[in-house]
This record gives C-alpha cells, sequence and structure tokens, in this order.
C-alpha cells in the first residue's frame, strides 16, 4: 500500500489508483451477468477512456515487490469481464488482451421488449 500512495504522490494524483480501479469495475460490472452496456467495439470508439490500460500502467509503474496487492484488487474485475465477454476474431493480437474481447451488444432493448408485449385488439 505505501508503494501505491508513494507513485500517488510522484507520477500520479492522490487517489487515483482507487479511481481507476472504480472506473474499471464500473466500465465492466453495469448491469446483471449477461448484460454489459452497449459498446462500439472498434478501437477509434473505445479506446478514449480506457481504466484497465491506466491500471495497467499503474501496475508496471510499481515497484515488482507491490504489485501483487494491487493485481489482487483488479483480478476480480478481469475475471468478470472474461465471464462477460468473448473472443474477437478481428482483433489485433498487437491490443493489450482486453481489448482483444468482444461486449455483447443488445442495443437499445427496444426490439425485445417488442418481442414480449402482448398484442391488443388480436
Amino acid at each position: 500500500m505505501a508503494a501505491v500512495i508513494a507513485l500517488e504522490h510522484t507520477l500520479l494524483h492522490p487517489g487515483e489508483v482507487a479511481a481507476r480501479l472504480l472506473a474499471w469495475t464500473q466500465d465492466v460490472i453495469p448491469g446483471t451477468a449477461t448484460r454489459l452496456l452497449p459498446t462500439c467495439s472498434c478501437p477509434g470508439c473505445s479506446w478514449e477512456d480506457d481504466p484497465r490500460g491506466e491500471l495497467e500502467r499503474i501496475l508496471v509503474a510499481l515497484p515488482r515487490w507491490a504489485r501483487p496487492y494491487l493485481y489482487s484488487l483488479v483480478l476480480p474485475i478481469d475475471r468478470s469481464f472474461l465471464a462477460r465477454t468473448t473472443p474477437d476474431p478481428r482483433a489485433s493480437p498487437d491490443w493489450p488482451w482486453w481489448r482483444q474481447r468482444r461486449r455483447p451488444y443488445f442495443g437499445d432493448g427496444m426490439a425485445d421488449r417488442a418481442a414480449v408485449r402482448p398484442r391488443r385488439g388480436g
């Protein structure tokens, strides 16, 4: 923990690690186990905010002995992300692993609601 605090007071801003953990959590776990917020999977659209990438840079910046503590907080979120996504066959192998995954796209849900809405007068 001391290494995280030291990093936040030198290369980052105080509270930035917690903010990135929260952002990654909210990006991965906004709803149920089978539904993620609709996002475009192309890198140009979805890479503007990359909380997992920021966490990766923070992990690399930490001393080797301090990485397991932060990684123990990141790992459950990563596992949830892996469970909610599928491999993207169009992804470049040069991209980081979290960018080589596809999120299910459910649109705005209107088609789903129309399919279960009973017909009137029929």
